[in-house]
């Protein structure tokens, strides 16, 4: 039965994420017996959105994680999401690791149709937090509605990962969507969760795109 209940739970995360792609998930999902060929057990899913003061990414060195702050315009679309619109002008990319002195972050923003960026690279301890554990920041300054994304990095000798997160007033637009589902056999309950996260550019790109004058040491 344990087994069963997994396997519903799994099957509650397959369906959400497919859902998702077609644009047509709701808050609540419900899959009965039937549709998991009755094998005798359901499972219910919830979907919840991930405000960015909430998002936290994991790192190892020299792997990159993307934070939204305004969706892009592809041919008249908005990309990847329309809800995503943020209006503050400064925000903190914050990490846990107070050994770790300095992390790069890369602000990508589109200028007069151009796609351009700019580089910060640094760190300061105690000056601001982003929550329990997270006290080694990097400030970013001068924002606008023209900001599309940021990419995170860090550099080190270290084989331990880092977790970053942001902390942004108001908060920072969705980062994607917490996916739980729960399958159920008679009494027996198995849980799982996953997290969909918004499209990320390869790692390669941040090596791609350059502006002239772009790095910023803060």
């Amino acid at each position: 039965e344990s087994n069963k209940a997994f396997e519903a739970a799994e099957a509650g995360i397959e369906q959400a994420l497919k859902e998702i792609e077609e644009g047509t998930a709701s808050p609540l999902l419900f899959i009965d017996e039937e549709s998991l060929s009755d094998i005798g057990a359901s499972s219910e899913v919830s979907l919840t959105n991930i405000s960015g003061n909430q998002a936290i990414r994991t790192l190892y060195p020299g792997e990159s994680a993307t934070f939204w702050l305004n969706c892009l315009n592809i041919d008249g679309e908005a990309f990847p999401n329309d809800e995503i619109s943020w209006s503050g002008d400064n925000l903190n990319i914050c990490w846990d690791d107070e050994s770790l002195e300095k992390a790069e972050a890369i602000v990508y923003y589109q200028e007069e149709g151009e796609y351009k960026a700019k580089r910060y690279y640094d760190g300061v301890q105690g000056d601001v937090s982003c929550g329990e554990g997270f006290n080694r920041s990097l400030q970013i300054n001068n924002l606008s509605d023209n900001h599309n994304f940021i990419n995170v990095r860090f550099y080190s000798d270290q084989a331990d990962p880092v977790r970053f997160t942001v902390k942004g007033e108001p908060a920072l637009p969705s980062q994607g969507v917490l996916i739980d589902s729960q399958g159920q056999v008679s009494d027996v309950y198995r849980r799982l969760q996953v997290i969909k996260g918004w499209p990320e550019l390869p790692s390669f790109f941040d090596f791609v795109l350059f502006s002239g004058g772009d790095l910023v040491k803060n």
